[in-house]
């Protein structure tokens, strides 16, 4: 009797041993599989913050499994979950997204009071916000622009022996125009950036090749141009060209990125006799806009809207 008591103790123990055995294996496996999950998440920008909240917490239920890795992947996580809530302040600063940027710039720094780089991107993100709203008011009253431009223009050709990808050379051109604006318009609005478009007409002087050519100058949109002029004959290097004056007419098109405008230029210089030239080129242009200054009422309000994430038009 006792014989068959102890082999049925061992029998038990034995099956016993092996069920935990067994269910530790699957916990090992199950431990190793969702940290996987967690590992590729944290690989790669962009991933769902709630939906790797709920795979750690999975994991955590296998802590004791190894606690060493899981105490390493836990400050990872922490990292990357820190990390991603300020790329995503950044990517909505870029956006002109300024309501959800300051808001969640400010449950970071309450959350994190002592963090430096927290405080740095706070920083960043409230002079980003504070520069786009001065830009907008500055924007919306331009009365008067100041453009220097560099350009690149090929010498003059006759129209009779024009080719486009064909000339007798190439030459630097400098200019200077100041113009007065007129119909300015909002653009559409992006986010809390207003940009406006405007036309402009005024005074342009161009030295190119020896030449220097006053002109008339006005642009529509700030797009598309003319401009015409007498260029006044000084030095000019080409041979062939006569030593005499001409009178110019210049058609630009351009495409304005903020305060600089890259264009495509054709330019004619004819006497209105025997002798006519035609020149193209592109132009690189900076853009100073002028305008009345912003109040201390409007700097006021920018301040206020910034401490309150309330952005209101001013009255």
């Amino acid at each position: 009797m006792f014989n068959q008591f102890c082999k049925l103790t061992f029998v038990v123990t034995l099956f016993f041993l092996n069920s935990v055995a067994a269910q530790d294996s699957l916990r090992v496996e199950r431990f190793s599989e969702i940290f996987k999950r967690v590992q590729k998440m944290m690989g790669k920008k962009g991933s769902s913050l709630e939906h790797l909240t709920v795979v750690y917490r999975q994991l955590s239920e296998y802590a004791d499994v190894d606690t060493a890795t899981f105490n390493n992947v836990s400050q990872q996580r922490f990292d990357y979950n820190l990390s991603e809530r300020m790329r995503y302040v950044k990517s909505r600063s870029k956006e002109y997204l300024f309501q959800q940027a300051l808001v969640s710039m400010a449950i970071l720094e309450n959350e994190y009071k002592d963090n430096s780089a927290i405080k740095d991107l706070a920083i960043k993100t409230k002079n980003t916000v504070r520069k786009t709203l001065l830009k907008n008011i500055k924007e919306s009253r331009v009365d008067y622009t100041i453009e220097p431009a560099f350009s690149y223009y090929t010498l003059g050709k006759k129209p009779s022996e024009f080719a486009f990808f064909n000339s007798p050379g190439t030459d630097f051109m400098f200019s200077l125009a100041g113009y007065k604006t007129f119909n300015l318009q909002p653009k559409e609005k992006k986010s809390n950036r207003q940009g406006y478009t405007y036309s402009q007409a005024g005074l342009k002087i161009d030295y190119f090749n020896g030449m220097l050519i006053p002109q008339l100058s006005a642009l529509f949109t700030q797009t598309s141009g003319i401009d015409i002029g007498y260029a006044f004959n000084f030095s000019n290097s080409q041979e062939g060209v006569p030593d005499v004056n001409f009178y110019s007419i210049n058609i630009a098109a351009y495409y304005p990125i903020d305060f600089l405008s890259i264009g495509v230029n054709a330019r004619l210089l004819s006497d209105f006799s025997d002798n006519h030239y035609l020149h193209y080129g592109l132009t690189l242009k900076y853009n100073l806009k002028i305008g009345n200054k912003i109040t201390a009422q409007e700097l006021s309000k920018i301040e206020n809207d910034i401490d309150n994430i309330n952005f209101t038009p001013l009255k």
